[in-house]
C-alpha cells in the first residue's frame, strides 16, 4: 500500500517542480523584455510634443455661476480656473517606459505634469458636479458630467451620475452614448462601468 502512495507523491513532486520551473522561465523572460523596453525607452530621443491631443477647459461653457459661495464649489472653481492654464493630456492606461518610447526621455517630466492635471481635472469635475446635483441643479451637473464624459474620465460615479440624470428626465436612451464611451475607455473599470450603466438603463 505504501508504493501507490510514494509513487504518487513523486509524481506530484515532479509536476510541483516542472511547474515552478516553467513559472521562473517565464518570469525571467518577462523580467528581460521589460528591461530591454525600459532600456530603449531611456535612449529614445526628443519627439515633438506639439501635436498631442491636449485637453481645454472651456470656462464659458461650464456653468460657473451657480453657487459659486458653496465652499466646495468654491475650491472646485479655484481649481478649474488654474487648470484652465495648464497643458493637460489624458495618458490614462500608458506607462512611463510607453511615454519615453513615444516622446522621448527628456519629455518625461512635461508629460507627467500634464497626465497629472487631467487627473486632477476629472476629480474636480467628478466633485463639483455631484455638489451640484445635491444642491438641485441637475441639469447644471449633466453640463459637467457630459464635458468629463467627452474627455474620457474613468471615474465612475461620472457615469453612473450622468445615467442617473437622464433616468429622471425620462430620456434612459441617452445612456448608450455613455455605455459607447466608456467601452473606448483604456481603463481597467470599464467593464465595471458598462455593466453598471446596462443595468440601469434595464
Amino acid at each position: 500500500m505504501k508504493y501507490p502512495f510514494l509513487a504518487s507523491f513523486l509524481v506530484l513532486c515532479a509536476v510541483f517542480y516542472h511547474n515552478n520551473r516553467k513559472a521562473d522561465r517565464n518570469r525571467e523572460k518577462s523580467k528581460k523584455a521589460y528591461l530591454d523596453r525600459e532600456s530603449r525607452a531611456n535612449a529614445t530621443r526628443k519627439q515633438p510634443v506639439d501635436k498631442l491631443d491636449y485637453i481645454s477647459v472651456p470656462l464659458d461653457d461650464l456653468p460657473c455661476d451657480v453657487c459659486p459661495d458653496d465652499p466646495v464649489i468654491a475650491e472646485c472653481l479655484a481649481d478649474l480656473m488654474k487648470l484652465a492654464e495648464e497643458k493637460i493630456v489624458n495618458f490614462t492606461g500608458l506607462t512611463n517606459t510607453d511615454l519615453k518610447l513615444e516622446y522621448g526621455v527628456a519629455n518625461l517630466p512635461f508629460l507627467e505634469k500634464c497626465d497629472l492635471s487631467y487627473t486632477h481635472l476629472i476629480r474636480v469635475l467628478n466633485t463639483w458636479a455631484s455638489r451640484l446635483y445635491e444642491h438641485g441643479f441637475k441639469d447644471k451637473a449633466l453640463i459637467v458630467l457630459e464635458y468629463a464624459v467627452n474627455i474620457h474620465a474613468d471615474i465612475s460615479n461620472i457615469y453612473y451620475l450622468a445615467a442617473d440624470i437622464y433616468i429622471e428626465n425620462g430620456t434612459p436612451e441617452k445612456i448608450d452614448p455613455l455605455i459607447e464611451t466608456a467601452g473606448n475607455l483604456n481603463s481597467v473599470i470599464k467593464n465595471s462601468i458598462i455593466k453598471t450603466l446596462k443595468e440601469k438603463k434595464g
